[in-house]
C-alpha cells in the first residue's frame, strides 16, 4: 500500500485502555481498549472512521495475546479498485462500511527463537478479506538475526470487480561485524505486482551518532530475473558535538 498526501484535512484519534494486574498465575496483566482514528475533509465532511475494541493479555513470559473487532467506513475521494490488478475500479464518491476481527499471537521476544503468528476475516470495502500473517526470528547473540516474514491475503469482490489472491514473502538477515561495522539485507516476492525485491545495507558508525550508510536496491521480474529497477546510493551523518 501507499499514501497519498491531503492537505487541509484533519484527524481525530482517541485511545482508551484499561488494565487489570493479577496477583498470581501466568498471566500478568491483561485488559480492554478501544481506539478510534477519525479524518475530516476541509468542510469537516466525515471521509474515514475506523473503531476498533480489543483485549489484550500479556503473560509472566512476555508474550501477547490480542483479539480485536474493527468496523470501518470510507468515503472515495477517487475512483479506486481494492485490489491494485486494473480491474474495474469502484467509483469516486462512493461509501462503504464493513466490520472484521482478527486475533495474533506474538512469543517472547527476549529468547533467540520467537515468532508472530495472526489472522483477520472479514468486510473489505463491498467484499470480503482473509488474511493470515507470520515471523519467525532466530537471533545470534552477538552477531546477528535471521527472520522469515510472510502475509497473504484473499480478497472476494462481487463481479465485475475483481477478485485476488496475494503472497509477500522474504527472508531479512541482520549481521554485525565489530560494534561499528553492521550489515542489513532483504529479499522480498510479491505476487500482486510480480516482483522480486533485494535490498542490501552497509552501515559503518565512525563515530558517535555519524554514520555512513551504503544501500544497493534492486526490482527484478521473477522467472527470467530481468531487472526493472536498481539503485545505489550513498548516505553520510555526522553529529557536530
Amino acid at each position: 500500500m501507499c499514501y497519498i498526501r491531503r492537505k487541509g484535512y484533519y484527524e481525530l484519534n482517541p485511545t482508551f485502555l484499561y488494565k487489570f494486574f493479577p496477583a498470581s498465575g501466568i498471566i500478568t496483566n491483561h485488559g480492554p481498549s478501544v481506539k478510534a482514528d477519525m479524518i475530516f475533509d476541509p468542510s469537516f465532511s466525515l471521509t474515514d472512521r475506523e473503531t476498533q475494541l480489543g483485549y489484550q493479555f500479556e503473560f509472566r513470559n512476555k508474550s501477547l495475546l490480542v483479539a480485536d473487532g474493527k468496523e470501518t467506513y470510507i468515503k472515495l475521494q477517487a475512483p479506486f479498485d481494492p485490489t491494485n490488478s486494473g480491474g474495474v475500479p469502484l467509483p469516486a464518491g462512493s461509501e462503504y462500511d464493513w466490520a472484521d476481527a482478527g486475533i495474533q499471537y506474538t512469543s517472547d521476544i527476549r529468547r533467540p527463537l520467537n515468532m508472530m503468528v495472526g489472522s483477520r476475516y472479514g468486510g473489505y470495502y463491498n467484499g470480503t478479506r482473509w488474511s493470515v500473517a507470520g515471523e519467525l526470528n532466530y537471533r545470534y547473540q552477538p552477531y546477528g538475526s535471521l527472520a522469515l516474514v510472510t502475509t497473504y491475503n484473499k480478497i472476494d469482490l462481487p463481479l465485475p470487480y475483481n477478485s485476488a489472491e496475494f503472497l509477500l514473502i522474504g527472508p531479512r538477515l541482520d549481521f554485525t561485524f565489530t560494534d561499528a561495522l553492521f550489515f542489513t539485507s532483504f529479499v522480498q516476492y510479491n505476487t500482486q505486482i510480480d516482483n522480486i525485491n533485494m535490498n542490501f545495507r552497509f552501515q559503518w558508525r565512525f563515530a558517535p551518532v555519524s554514520d555512513l550508510y551504503v544501500v544497493y536496491t534492486e526490482n527484478s521480474i521473477p522467472g527470467d530475473h530481468t531487472v526493472k529497477n536498481r539503485g545505489l546510493v550513498f548516505k553520510l551523518s555526522y553529529w557536530f558535538n
